[in-house]
């Protein structure tokens, strides 16, 4: 299933989305992922902390939920995550390159509704965490790691 062209023009990057997977007990588990990209219209590509929970699941069982939030814009999706790198070069910390393919988009907007999107932005002093961000998000919009 394809995304809508506003919503992959949204998903550039420095979007927060919150991310749902399932471990193995079936219990459900989010965090907040501000590393996700749309690729093209069928495929959301996210940096995973190696350390964390969304990527242990993501391995076992890789059914995920994702809702992105913005302005006039509140989306579900739903599909099939696969790492698709191991380790990511541009991120600060160890992440490995997730791939989901879209299964499901949903638009949760309802008319009469105006939604605001959830916003982040740095400390003074923290400012160079935005390069940082630029190169993972170019890293995540790339082709598809060579198999």
């Amino acid at each position: 299933m394809d995304m809508p062209t506003h919503l992959v023009q949204f998903l550039l990057g420095g979007q927060t989305c919150v991310v749902a997977t399932v471990d193995e007990q079936g219990q459900p588990n989010t965090t907040l992922m501000t590393w996700a990209v749309a690729r093209d219209s069928q495929t959301l590509v996210l940096a995973a902390d190696l350390r964390s929970r969304s990527l242990h699941n993501i391995r076992a069982n890789g059914r995920v939920a994702v809702e992105v939030l913005g302005d006039d814009l509140c989306y579900g999706l739903r599909g099939t995550a696969v790492v698709e790198k191991e380790l990511m070069e541009s991120t600060p910390f160890p992440c490995a390159l997730v791939s989901v393919k879209i299964e499901e988009v949903r638009d949760h907007g309802a008319a009469g509704v105006k939604f605001m999107g959830p916003r982040y932005t740095f400390h003074e002093g923290k400012e160079h965490r935005k390069g940082v961000e630029d190169l993972v998000f170019v890293e995540l919009k790339g082709p598809p790691p060579a198999i």
